[in-house]
């Protein structure tokens, strides 16, 4: 898009403020935010307001989206499981991440789907981190991992697509910019 999603604006608020608030006000125990380009600026925005989140820097960023999960991951301590929410899913908000979360046991992927079609973010348990973390992330993605865990994936059905509106596009953020006036 020419300019780093996570600053483009909602409402008044850039989008990283809007999934910050949704994230930290949602069930989870914590937020670890993965910057690449335009880290600087992002990390700004969300010191000024978030000033305890954990934010952690992916330099090879341009080694795909695996590599900023890889060093997501491989900052988070101990837990249960860790769920993966991306910035260009602007709509995302804490009663889909707590319905992630209640379907979650310790031991299942969960994703959730909308009208038979999967969305984001995805709750990953923590003993995959290893996994995830050994492999080359510019051969595998975590579609990949996905895949070869299938049979440990439980889908949870939400009552919005918000869970699939993937704003990649300067048209597509037009688009969201009139839906957010909704």
């Amino acid at each position: 898009m020419g300019f780093p999603k996570a600053l483009l604006e909602l409402g008044g608020k850039t989008v990283i403020e809007i999934l910050a608030e949704e994230y930290l006000n949602s069930d989870l125990s914590g937020l670890t935010v993965v910057l690449g380009a335009y880290a600087e600026q992002i990390e700004k925005v969300l010191r000024e307001k978030f000033p305890n989140v954990n934010i952690t820097v992916n330099t090879e960023y341009e080694k795909e989206m695996f590599s900023s999960i890889q060093k997501g991951l491989s900052s988070v301590k101990k837990c249960d499981g860790v769920l993966i929410g991306l910035v260009d899913h602007p709509f995302i908000e804490r009663g889909i991440i707590d319905k992630i979360i209640e379907k979650f046991n310790g031991n299942n992927i969960v994703i959730p789907v909308h009208s038979k079609r999967k969305g984001h973010p995805v709750l990953l348990p923590y003993f995959l981190k290893e996994e995830i973390l050994s492999r080359d992330p510019l051969k595998y993605s975590l579609r990949d991992i996905m895949r070869e865990h299938r049979n440990i994936i439980d889908y949870v059905e939400v009552n919005t697509d918000k869970i699939l509106f993937d704003m990649d596009t300067k048209e597509i953020y037009e688009r969201a910019k009139e839906l957010w006036k909704k």
